[in-house]
């Protein structure tokens, strides 16, 4: 049966959970939406009472004059007849509007000169106005609107009120406001809103109960497909009207019983090898010949980082495609199929790491030895890589003085000649001279540079800081052919380095990567750290370096250019090997990275 975290319950939750969050967010989307038409509504309805104000008082302002001129008439008494002339207006109009406040401020009296008096200056106090250099005392030109700023919560606290100016003769000579506590806003926003919501919400429901009724029939029908199968009985799956299932239960049907087939007979062949071949100190596996691995050793398990429940009875194919490269697939492929003995050297993915396999076929399918031996061929390499570096050094040390001599000679006749009149029309061949010149012993330094033992000069260096301050260079290289240099830069310790040599290090490998990544391809330069060793890794977006030369690169002179020297790579490597540094290459159809990884100062 399914048990309380089935999947029907599980998407049952999903779906409740998704409906009701965005049911959530539109609900305060459109609440906000609802409450800020409240609050312009509002507004409105406040500028036009202030303008009613503003018209009646402009309209009535020489009566107002009158009495503030009259000499026989204190503040006070001033203050009631303003407030009198105007009682009848300003009550009619607050019993048109019952929610607003309203008065008039006179800028000459320096006072408010009608408001309601009941609650004269605490009303203006609780509402968020001051009568003392608050917001209606501040000059206004034009009408305006004040906020509370608590007039945003949502918790209906604080006001909204309109301030018009009056005006007599061109000059401003007071203002009328009026204002309204935001919780009047509040309520009639969210009592607009809850006719909507309400029924949406009942809607939703009822739609949420309909999906659970069908999720609960979909969990009945598993529940007895899943007992079908494990008691090996016929499923009533018609019953809950899901013929869906009958192809996926037959299917599922026969391969048990295959299963158990295919079990016994790799029970029978494990006895019959596992005393033989768990001594064997190579990797070994057996296939039989559907391709299933029937045996994996304990050395085998080790280098395919595979424990032996993850392989038995599994497909070579399905387990290891994506490790096994196209040569050693085809290999396999033909020892099985030509029953013929096969033997080759492979590196696997994704450690590109070197193995040696052989494969001898037997009746019930095929056995395969194979042992990694990349620490081998790393040495042998390196032996060779040094042996020619060394006669390329010798050879280096002994002709450098001779061939530069006679060079340095020429190009000074040269430049000689070249400021003679009579030779002027033979300037631009001299011109060419010398820069071949230049060019030889441009050579001949990168020769040179091959057969020093260790890097002059260096010191404790940042190599995020060199790579940052080469990128312009390199970008702007990189643009002119319509490609991208990218970093990816790393947080790590300071090394010890010849900047100048790094500096050509890194200059090489990237104009190598451009030359081989597409047009719209880019060459990522990256740092990290790893097993305490600081790596630089540079990777180009081309074809890969086919397998037959990979042996050759960094061999002086090899190149695969029309033009180049094969300097480049083998004093990259010289660079590296100075600064103890480990030099390697990963490559593949999608590009190259090369991987420099240099010793951190006290490790």
């Amino acid at each position: 049966m399914v048990n309380n975290k089935s999947i029907i319950q599980s998407t049952f939750i999903k779906i409740t959970v998704s409906i009701f969050a965005i049911l959530l967010i539109l609900y305060f989307f459109l609440a906000r939406i609802y409450w800020n038409n409240e609050v312009l509504t509002r507004e409105l309805e406040l500028l036009t009472v202030a303008s009613k104000m503003e018209t009646v008082i402009e309209n009535n302002y020489q009566s107002i004059l009158g009495i503030k001129t009259n000499k026989n008439l204190n503040d006070s008494q001033k203050y009631e007849q303003i407030n009198n002339l105007f009682e009848v207006f300003f009550d009619k109009l607050s019993q048109d509007y019952k929610n607003i406040q309203l008065g008039y401020y006179d800028l000459e009296l320096n006072q408010m000169v009608f408001y309601p008096r009941a609650e004269n200056d605490n009303l203006i106090s609780d509402l968020g106005l001051k009568t003392n250099n608050g917001l209606l005392l501040e000059e206004a030109t034009v009408p305006r609107f004040i906020s509370d700023v608590e007039v945003f919560r949502w918790d209906g606290k604080g006001i909204i009120a309109a301030v018009v100016p009056v005006c007599y003769k061109g000059e401003i000579v007071g203002q009328t406001w009026a204002m309204l506590k935001a919780e009047e806003i509040y309520h009639q926003s969210y009592l607009s809103y809850s006719k909507y919501f309400i029924p949406s919400l009942v809607i939703i429901i009822l739609v949420l109960f309909l999906i659970d009724k069908n999720l609960v029939k979909i969990k009945y029908a598993l529940d007895d497909f899943t007992a079908a199968i494990i008691n090996d009985r016929p499923a009533n799956l018609d019953k809950f009207n899901l013929p869906e299932l009958w192809p996926v239960y037959e299917k599922i049907h026969n391969y048990l019983a295959n299963l158990k087939l295919l079990n016994e007979r790799l029970e029978e062949s494990n006895t019959k090898l596992i005393t033989i071949m768990q001594g064997i100190a190579d990797g070994f596996f057996s296939l039989d010949r559907q391709w299933c691995f029937t045996f994996v050793n304990e050395e085998a398990k080790r280098l395919l980082k595979k424990e032996q429940n993850d392989l038995l009875g599994k497909c070579v194919w399905d387990e290891l495609l994506n490790f096994l490269p196209e040569k050693t697939v085809h290999n396999l492929r033909q020892a099985m199929e030509q029953n013929i003995t096969r033997h080759w050297e492979e590196k696997l993915f994704p450690e590109a790491r070197c193995y040696e396999f052989y494969a001898y076929p037997f009746v019930q399918g095929l056995n395969v030895f194979f042992r990694d031996i990349t620490e081998l061929k790393q040495k042998e390499q390196e032996l060779s890589r040094l042996e020619r570096l060394n006669l390329i050094g010798q050879m280096a040390a002994g002709i450098s003085h001779e061939v530069r001599n006679p060079l340095t000679t020429v190009r000074g006749f040269l430049q000689m000649l070249e400021e003679k009149t009579n030779c002027s029309r033979n300037k631009e061949y001299m011109e060419i001279m010398i820069s071949e010149i230049d060019r030889a012993n441009g050579i001949i330094t990168d020769f040179l540079s091959l057969a020093k033992s260790n890097s002059d000069s260096t010191k404790i260096e940042d190599i995020n800081e060199i790579i940052s301050r080469l990128y312009p260079m390199l970008q702007a290289d990189a643009f002119n052919d319509s490609k991208e240099i990218v970093i990816n830069l790393g947080q790590v310790p300071l090394l010890e380095l010849n900047r100048s040599e790094i500096k050509q290090l890194i200059l090489n490998l990237v104009h190598n990567g451009l030359e081989e990544t597409p047009v719209g391809g880019k060459v990522e330069i990256s740092t990290y750290l790893e097993d305490d060793r600081v790596v630089l890794a540079i990777r180009d977006e081309g074809k890969g370096i086919p397998e037959d030369i990979q042996e050759k690169i960094g061999t002086p002179f090899f190149t695969t250019k029309e033009t180049g020297t094969g300097l480049g790579l083998a004093i990259s490597i010289g660079i590296a090997r100075r600064h103890q540094a480990h030099f390697r290459f990963q490559t593949g159809p999608n590009g190259t990275t090369f991987y420099i990884s240099f010793p951190i100062p006290g490790k």
